[in-house]
């Protein structure tokens, strides 16, 4: 597979994807189905050696990234061990990338989607709680999103309803989305941040430890459809477990028969 990268002066940056028998043009979103740009997405999770994968060359803008600077403003040596994972430093680096107009994406002939990372910081809640509200909204619409928690009267469902709506504000006022009501939550998920521990005393000089859990929620708004299904397949109706136990009795064989 080999990748070319077409640069003028005038027209915006052009990425096609070629291979020795065919030629794939890039072609318009509002020429495909939601159907179809998702089958084309899709393709991008087959599974591809190491040996065999070829890297585009580098087509975007990002600051540099100082490997001295420690989160929270710490002095000192920088460790390792801390900060660690996903950090609403690193989250929001991502929207300082900076992409060529109008930029083709080779491996789909698609243009990329707008994006926008938000993430709330030190939440006083409970990372498996938050968990739950997060998969709810995944891979839906943002409006849709919204509508959903808000019928929810959970706190976790109420927190994350707040990070969307902030999210939804940026991608109009900040990043000057045309249609911000035609993004969908790709990404949302908490993050484990501080543990303030504490103690309570019970009868007869008991003490117990308490531990007051703080996280980062961390969402990702995409523009275009949301996908048809969460899973990586469709799920499976009736007609299809129908089919495959019909596939499953005429594929049967009698052991040791003539």
């Amino acid at each position: 597979m080999l990748r070319v990268l077409v640069r003028s002066g005038t027209e915006a940056c052009r990425a096609v994807s070629t291979s020795s028998a065919v030629l794939s043009i890039p072609v318009k979103k509002e020429d495909l189905s939601a159907k179809e740009i998702w089958e084309r997405r899709s393709k991008l999770r087959i599974p591809k050696l190491q040996k065999d994968e070829q890297l585009s060359s580098k087509v975007y803008f990002a600051p540099e990234w100082d490997l001295e600077q420690k989160p929270n403003m710490e002095e000192g040596f920088v460790d390792p061990l801390k900060g660690y994972g996903m950090t609403p430093e690193k989250w929001e680096y991502y929207n300082k990338v900076v992409w060529p107009p109008n930029y083709i994406v080779p491996e789909t002939g698609l243009p990329k989607a707008k994006e926008v990372f938000h993430c709330k910081e030190s939440v006083h809640f409970s990372p498996k709680r938050m968990w739950a509200a997060c998969q709810l909204v995944w891979k839906m619409n943002v409006d849709e999103a919204i509508t959903q928690l808000d019928m929810q009267q959970l706190k976790g469902c109420i927190l994350l309803m707040e990070t969307l709506k902030k999210a939804k504000t940026r991608a109009a006022d900040e990043f000057h989305i045309e249609y911000p009501s035609q993004m969908y939550v790709a990404d949302a998920f908490p993050v484990q941040s501080n543990i303030v521990k504490g103690a309570r005393r019970h009868a007869h000089e008991n003490w117990n430890t308490i531990r007051y859990r703080y996280i980062h929620i961390f969402v990702r708004l995409e523009e275009g459809p949301a996908p048809a299904h969460k899973q990586r397949h469709a799920p499976k109706s009736g007609w299809d477990h129908m089919d495959e136990y019909y596939n499953y009795l005429r594929s049967r064989s009698v052991k040791y028969s003539i």
